[in-house]
């Protein structure tokens, strides 16, 4: 009875109102729809980019907290050492470490009133931190705010860790930033987004982009910043003072350093995907409002009209989905499998729809990979809805692996799909791509060593020269007072000898870091080996005997002395190593005639006339791999800590810019035999002693002598006092400046490195109260810089470390004949 009424009370309606009625409801119902679906697109546009920024901020957090920890691990171990002058004392071996750790500029070691005892880099000076050690945490690290580098171009920021108590003082080491800006330039996290890293007190230490130039200013909202520090992470909304708006941003806290990193992005960045989706949306809307009420008037004609729409749209998606050049596959795991691969799956793995369905995606994944890509599945079904994309290795039909970039996403709840997207793209050109460059980088990096041997080499030049000045000048002194042909008088030769050659070893380690050739001359090579056999006989092992057999006349080759005896000294050392404390060591050097063109293991001999030194071991030998590898630089057989790989690399360099060639002959467990060829020349070679003019002497002037190395303070001016002269000697400047302007000076012999004032600057100083006052000038550096410096300070003569008492008695002779 009542559903008559109702039949009866609908069947009065108009059919035009009822339908204008219904489709008024569908419109609103649309609207209403549309709305909601864009406010809740609007919160997963957030979610979304919330999520991006954690990931990331969590990624780059634990990029720099390994960075940091690199660096650290270095402090920690220069802190083992107890103290900060135990620590100073080692600073040559912390230099030698810097190469491991690029990110780090310079090491610096603090006593424990903050005053600076000994850094790796001269130029490196922080600012403002006379209370380092005390102002660490708990843990013993301290971090200061970003600061210029002394180049004026590149930031630095100091990380230091104090030894044991706050009393102890500190070493600290200077981080370039320039790594962080560069790592945080690779991620791409879109327009309008940002990366900062910064200081607990808010102090922006990196920042991607910086268009404001932010570094070492406070931006961070303290409230953000205590949250942080309490929670260990925060992600919200919040408003940036940098960009004067509402941004979305992820904060967290660098393991183990007091550091924030934050990414994020500004409002509108966020939002703006969504808000082109709500254009769509709207614009979707409107047009499916009329399209209802065009349907509510012609529900016929409509009807068909859209099922036509549709099978067009359905026609188009599969011709998109076919032609594509990547594949696309369906897939339900654990039910089904493979339910549907595009065609474009025969080009990309070989295979046809009908081999693959019904088989599971995990059958196709390399086997070593399986395990992982078990659990990323796992993780995938788990989120519906999740996005995941990955590279794998997938076997192609015909057995082989291709490189595969897989797109997932879990639509299994999507009831028009229900099933497991997956887009496979071939990126095998591209890792083919990225393994050249890997090559690439591997080869940058043995550059990179080969300069940093340049910089050591310059580094210590300074201070070896000044042990080696001492050296000689007592050297001289004794083979003066020894008798002719009495022992000590061989043994003070021998220092002296011994010397030099260190000298001139000094100034090939810089030649070589600088790419430039030895002084060039006739030299007699018998000599030369004579003499490194001379040296080698007092370190033989027990086990090893000496052979040698010498030409009874000299035999002259154009080189290097300090070259040619460290091409026989590395050879013997090497020889000696191979034959682990027992055998015998022969040393052969004679003339050799060759008629015709002779190719060599290592080099092609031309017709003429060589002298020929001949290395023979009866040590472990060599199989043919490592003979084709002995030259190579950094290659080497030997334990870690027992072998640089550069010895053979010089010999290798040495011989064949000689003109020479090297022929190697080695057989594993007998032994090996190097034959080195030098082109022989008749010049003799220059006789020293006879070139060697008398000691110049002086007339009892009165010579200012400073130097602030003790030991070399006291030997220069012996050498002056036995030169004639009266030496006052003064260890700084202020002390020389005393000293000239209490009595008379007739001359100055100064040290260029110096604290407090240079060399040249103590020269302007005094040459202002007297302009003809004579000025001999000392460094362990020499060049056109130093020379332009010291002639523009009025100095007339400059002599390189180590000195000899006749080159210094020589110089300031010509000083005092000019004043």
């Amino acid at each position: 009875m009542r559903t008559g009424r109702v039949r009866s009370a609908l069947s009065r309606i108009p059919l035009g109102r009822a339908i204008v009625a219904l489709g008024l409801v569908f419109v609103a119902i649309d609207i209403a729809s549309t709305v909601w679906a864009l406010r809740a697109a609007r919160e997963q546009t957030i979610q979304r980019a919330a999520r991006g920024f954690s990931n990331v901020t969590h990624v780059i957090a634990e990029q720099t907290a390994a960075t940091f920890d690199a660096v650290d691990l270095v402090l920690r171990e220069a802190a083992r050492t107890g103290n900060a002058r135990m620590a100073a004392a080692g600073v040559a071996r912390l230099r030698g470490e810097l190469p491991q750790t690029p990110q780090v500029a310079a090491l610096l070691v603090y006593d424990r009133n903050g005053a600076l005892l000994a850094r790796t880099d001269r130029d490196e000076l922080v600012p403002g931190l006379t209370a380092l050690h005390r102002e660490a945490g708990a843990n013993g690290v301290y971090m200061s705010d970003p600061y210029l580098a002394p180049d004026g171009r590149s930031w630095r920021l100091l990380l230091s860790r104090r030894f044991g108590d706050t009393e102890s003082g500190a070493i600290a080491a200077a981080i370039e930033l320039e790594g962080f800006d560069r790592l945080y330039h690779m991620i791409d996290l879109g327009q309008g987004a940002f990366i900062t890293l910064m200081s607990f007190e808010g102090a922006v230490v990196a920042r991607v982009p910086d268009p404001q130039q932010l570094r070492g200013r406070r931006v961070m909202d303290s409230a953000i910043r205590d949250r942080v520090l309490r929670e260990g992470s925060w992600q919200g909304w919040a408003h940036s003072p940098v960009l004067n708006r509402q941004v979305l941003v992820n904060v967290s806290v660098v393991r183990g350093f007091p550091l924030f990193v934050a990414s994020g992005a500004a409002e509108d960045a966020v939002l703006a995907p969504w808000r082109d989706e709500a254009r769509l949306a709207f614009d979707r809307a409107a047009l499916t409002s009329a399209a209802m009420l065009a349907l509510t008037a012609l529900a016929a004609w409509g009807l068909a009209r859209r099922e036509r729409a549709l099978a067009q749209s359905w026609q188009r998606y599969q011709a998109m989905i076919e032609h594509s050049s990547d594949a696309l596959i369906l897939t339900r795991p654990h039910s089904g499998g493979i339910v549907y691969a595009s065609p474009a799956i025969e080009r990309v793995l070989g295979y046809r729809m009908q081999d693959l369905r019904g088989r599971e995606v995990l059958e196709l994944v390399h086997p070593d990979t399986r395990e992982l890509a078990v659990r990323l599945r796992d993780e995938l079904l788990r989120a519906p809805g999740k996005l995941a994309v990955d590279e794998v290795q997938l076997r192609h039909k015909d057995g082989s692996y291709r490189w595969i970039e897989l797109t997932r996403e879990n639509l299994l709840n999507e009831p028009s799909v229900r099933a497991v997207v997956m887009n496979l793209r071939d990126i095998g050109e591209r890792k083919d791509a990225e393994t050249e460059r890997v090559r690439l980088e591997q080869r940058l990096r043995q550059a990179e060593k080969m300069e940093a041997i340049g910089r050591l080499a310059g580094g210590i030049a300074h201070d070896f020269n000044n042990i080696l000045g001492g050296i000689l000048g007592y050297a001289e002194m004794l083979a003066e007072h020894a008798p002719p042909g009495s022992p000590l008088k061989r043994y003070a030769d021998n220092v002296l000898a011994g010397a030099n050659r260190a000298s001139g070893l000094v100034e090939q380690i810089l030649s070589y870091s600088q790419s430039q050739r030895g002084q060039r001359a006739p030299i007699d090579l018998r000599g030369i080996v004579a003499e490194t056999l001379e040296l080698m006989r007092g370190s033989l092992p027990k086990g090893v005997r000496l052979e040698a057999v010498l030409p009874p006349s000299p035999l002259h080759v154009v080189g290097d002395p300090t070259q040619l005896h460290q091409v026989a000294m590395n050879l013997c050392t090497n020889a000696i190593q191979a034959m682990e404390e027992r055998g015998t060591l022969r040393v052969a050097l004679e003339s050799v005639c060759v008629t015709a063109e002779r190719a060599l293991t290592h080099g092609v001999l031309r017709a003429g006339t060589y002298a020929r030194l001949t290395v023979t071991d009866t040590g472990s030998g060599m199989d043919e791999a490592t003979q084709g590898r002995i030259f190579e630089p950094f290659f080497t057989t030997k334990e870690v800590g027992k072998g640089t790989g550069l010895g053979l690399a010089l010999v290798y360099g040495i011989v064949t810019d000689s003109g020479g060639a090297i022929d190697v002959a080695s057989t594993p467990g007998r032994g090996s035999r190097f034959d080195m060829y030098f082109p022989q020349v008749d010049t003799p070679a220059a006789d020293e002693e006879l070139a060697a003019q008398p000691l110049s002497r002086g007339n009892g002037e009165r010579v200012l002598v400073v130097d602030d190395e003790k030991a070399l303070l006291a030997v220069t001016a012996e050498i002056l006092k036995r030169a004639g002269y009266e030496p006052l000697a003064c260890t700084d400047a202020a002390a020389a400046i005393a000293a000239f302007e209490g009595g008379r000076v007739d001359a100055v012999v100064a040290d260029e490195v110096m604290p407090g004032l240079s060399g040249t600057q103590l020269a302007i100083r005094l040459r202002r109260q007297r302009a003809d006052l004579p000025v001999v000038l000392v460094s362990g550096y020499t060049g056109p810089l130093l020379a332009e410096r010291a002639f523009g300070a009025g100095i007339s003569e400059v002599l390189k470390k180590p000195v000899q008492s006749r080159e210094l008695a020589a110089a300031l002779a010509r000083a005092l004949k000019r004043a």
